[in-house]
């Protein structure tokens, strides 16, 4: 498959040709395997290893990503398309790790962590009129319902990690603080008429406070990963 030319920096932030890149090689993960992936599912999934009770190694978390238990081996018929996707996924996960590190007032200032959601209201708009109500047919998954769930993923797999212990004084504090994102994963019909009268923006946003707030907590604990 072809694909955008990539920076060669390491350290370098997904341009958006990059990351286009980056949602074709999902695309094409996402063909290859029983479980469904997406570019919205894949950042919210980094962004949990990102702020986690411990660092977790590459051998760990892309079996549980793609639900096979040799990862990505064998998933990628071209060499190529398997080091391209590594280079753009250890980029990415670099830049959020760099963003959810920064010293932050507000979700506005260009160090704070901007996730990759989807944005289908804004998507349809642009659309044909045909091609739109085809897309909406489908289903729509409602705002960052995936980045949430790739997010969950990672928290209820490594749910020995998270979980504080018995009378813990913190671990009301940490459910709290994952509460936006069983909100924002959760389908719309099992959510309280007070959780879908806030904006699901306004969900998003407390569960990015919530990212930062577990990375430090975790490394207030003497746990958690580092860059």
């Amino acid at each position: 498959m072809s694909a955008s030319p990539v920076s060669k920096s390491p350290n370098a932030p997904l341009g958006d040709d990059e990351i286009d890149a980056l949602a074709d090689l999902v695309d094409l993960i996402d063909e290859r395997t029983d479980v469904p992936l997406s570019l919205e599912g894949l950042d919210g999934f980094i962004t949990a290893l990102a702020c986690s009770p411990r660092a977790i190694p590459p051998e760990e978390y892309f079996p549980v990503l793609l639900d096979r238990a040799d990862g990505l081996a064998t998933l990628f018929e071209d060499a190529a398309d398997e080091a391209r996707f590594l280079m753009l996924f250890n980029r990415r996960r670099k830049e959020i790790d760099r963003a959810l590190g920064a010293p932050i007032e507000n979700l506005a200032d260009p160090k704070a962590l901007s996730p990759l959601v989807m944005d289908w209201d804004g998507l349809l708009a642009e659309l044909p009129p045909d091609e739109a109500k085809c897309l909406q047919a489908a289903g729509i998954p409602p705002y960052a319902q995936l980045w949430a769930g790739g997010f969950l993923l990672a928290v209820e797999h490594w749910e020995d990690d998270w979980t504080l212990p018995v009378g813990s004084k913190d671990e009301a504090f940490v459910d709290e603080v994952l509460d936006p994102f069983y909100v924002l994963a959760a389908p719309l019909d099992e959510l309280s008429p007070e959780e879908l009268a806030v904006r699901r923006e306004d969900h998003l946003a407390l569960a990015l406070w919530g990212a930062y707030e577990l990375r430090e907590f975790w490394l207030d604990r003497g746990q958690g990963p580092r860059s």
